[in-house]
């Protein structure tokens, strides 16, 4: 709805021949307020929509679309960061092809990783990656995790031997979790679907959002369409994933070669 909103806003002062510049007067703000408006950065504000539903004659068209817009149950315009989400969720779904998840990452491990990439203060990252942890794991009512690894995670060193190892026994103690599902995708699997990047899947508030990790174009999903292509994905992995007792024999034998 917000994004309808931006479109109008633009298609409507381009049909009246108005610039950025003129439209930003009339509601009293910056050009860069239009700017953000149409690009659907910020929402519209209401006060905003009455002056231009005025100025226009637009018999209230934006005034309701944006009353609209901020009733519905889905939530605010913006739907936060990942944290946020993962904090708030009551399921969690996640495939990784290269690195144990953050979420299961002991704090060795977690430097070790972040060494290699550009993070420039390791400390913060590493407190910011343990909080993150917390809000999921220490909540009153955690939420359902399911994890499926790539074997290649437990074969590429991050660190020392020591620290996989460490990480390697912690995978095994989170996986006795009740609400705790850690398998492995074996060798064997062959290609699969899970090449195309490691993904996440949320459920909050009874809705499924998804979360694509990829350098350039990492970011939360929340259209049904888009969301149900991430859980496809996700469930044909999981098919070829092993058990989770096999799984934990995976894990046992990774940590006997980096003794």
């Amino acid at each position: 709805m917000w994004d309808f909103i931006a479109v109008e806003l633009h298609r409507q002062r381009r049909l009246r021949g108005v610039s950025g510049a003129q439209l930003a007067r009339i509601i009293g703000r910056d050009r860069s307020i239009v700017s953000r408006i149409e690009s659907g950065k910020i929402p519209m504000q209401l006060d905003h929509a009455e002056i231009i539903d005025r100025e226009w004659d637009l018999d209230r068209l934006f005034t309701r679309l944006v009353s609209f817009a901020k009733d519905r149950k889905e939530g605010d315009w913006r739907i936060g960061t990942l944290a946020e989400q993962e904090a708030r969720a009551t399921r969690i779904r996640m495939w990784e092809i290269g690195l144990v998840s953050g979420l299961l990452q002991t704090p060795e491990y977690a430097r070790a990783a972040f060494a290699v990439g550009l993070v420039s203060d390791l400390d913060r990252a590493v407190e910011t990656r343990l909080s993150r942890q917390a809000a999921v794991f220490e909540r009153e009512r955690p939420p359902e995790v399911s994890v499926i690894l790539n074997w290649v995670v437990l074969e590429q060193p991050v660190g020392s031997p020591e620290i996989m190892r460490a990480q390697l026994a912690k995978l095994l103690e989170v996986g006795e979790l009740p609400h705790v599902s850690v398998r492995v995708l074996p060798k064997e699997a062959g290609a699969h679907v899970g090449y195309d990047g490691s993904l996440k899947l949320l459920t909050v508030d009874a809705r499924d959002m998804a979360y694509s990790d990829t350098p350039h174009g990492a970011g939360l999903v929340t259209d049904p369409k888009d969301v149900l292509d991430f859980q496809v994905r996700y469930d044909r992995i999981g098919v070829l994933a092993a058990p989770t007792g096999p799984s934990r024999a995976m894990i046992q034998d990774a940590m006997e070669k980096y003794r």
